[in-house]
């Protein structure tokens, strides 16, 4: 007895049941001649197929489906009984990024479960669009925190000074660490005056993480005044969180940071190194050419090259300046 209305179907979903993979991803080619909208049922479960080749193939395939059409059963995907099934709805859904499919991801925010309101989330944010605005900053006191963290990532996308008072609460006070460090990495596009303290506070954050996420912001947003800061956390605990303090007083250019980086030079982390030594280069000081020599003897090539690249950019500095001998 035939399952579905169109014949076609049928014969696809016999063949998606194939033990030959090769055989299933012609299937999933064929689904889009179908005008059903039971293929996108069919596409759904193609989507968790074991052969990477075939979810691909599925993957590509979405295109050619009206985004209204898959809206509804991605979404219905989401609470199905097989976890491999649900993950490939929840991808599936954060990939359309089809305007259109804003009303219907809105309305499934009245879901309970709370994968599928972070899936629903997650395609959200991919969307930017300012009606967004009111549902992500209503989740961000979720239980959940796979919740919370999409609502950041929804207010993060959007870009809009108006959700830095949201942001910063978060940066500094949920009790989740990831939730934390997204928060903090979202206050990257604001003005650097309106989140420098908050980034700077994050750099004291117990997670090694969140840590490394505020330095990355003062480094990107070129916060001066965070000097002092970015010195101490070359003494941080974790390698990582050192080595972007280090790459971070390069970016400043930061004299004041080339005792620190000195410091760094004698880490046993090589990549460590390396980015203390790159840092050097970028200030191009004749302060930090003793530290630069000192690494030309490193163990590891990759320093010695760097050394030699440092070494060039602060006698070009110097010779640019009329220091140069």
């Amino acid at each position: 007895m035939s399952k579905y209305n169109d014949p076609l179907l049928d014969s696809i979903a016999e063949r998606l049941k194939d033990g030959d993979a090769g055989i299933r991803r012609v299937a999933v080619m064929e689904l889009v001649d179908s005008p059903e909208a039971e293929a996108v049922e069919l596409l759904i479960a193609a989507l968790s197929d074991e052969d990477e080749s075939v979810r691909l193939e599925a993957a590509r395939v979405i295109d050619e489906f009206d985004p209204r059409e898959m809206m509804g059963a991605l979404v219905g995907a989401l609470t199905a009984d097989d976890e491999n099934v649900r993950n490939a709805a929840a991808s599936a859904l954060a990939d359309l990024k089809d305007s259109s499919a804003a009303p219907a991801l809105i309305e499934a925010l009245k879901e309970d479960d709370p994968f599928v309101l972070a899936a629903i989330l997650r395609a959200l944010k991919q969307l930017r669009i300012p009606q967004t605005r009111p549902h992500a900053i209503s989740f961000l006191s979720h239980e959940d925190a796979g919740v919370r963290r999409e609502a950041v990532g929804v207010l993060g996308y959007l870009q809009d000074v108006d959700n830095l008072p949201q942001l910063i609460s978060v940066a500094g006070k949920d009790a989740d660490a990831e939730v934390r460090r997204t928060a903090v990495g979202a206050l990257v596009y604001a003005p650097p005056a309106m989140v420098a303290a908050s980034l700077a506070a994050a750099v004291t954050d117990e997670n090694w993480m969140v840590r490394m996420e505020g330095i990355k912001g003062l480094g990107r947003l070129q916060i001066t005044q965070a000097v002092d800061t970015l010195i101490k956390a070359t003494d941080d605990e974790r390698w990582q969180v050192r080595e972007k303090a280090a790459e971070a007083i390069g970016k400043l250019g930061a004299v004041d940071g080339i005792s620190a980086l000195g410091a760094c030079i004698q880490d046993p982390i090589s990549n460590l190194r390396k980015t203390a030594i790159a840092a050097l280069g970028e200030i191009a000081h004749s302060d930090g050419l003793p530290f630069v020599e000192q690494a030309m003897n490193d163990n590891d090539p990759d320093v010695r090259k760097l050394a030699r690249w440092s070494r060039d950019r602060i006698a070009a500095a110097e010779s640019a300046s009329g220091t140069g001998h």
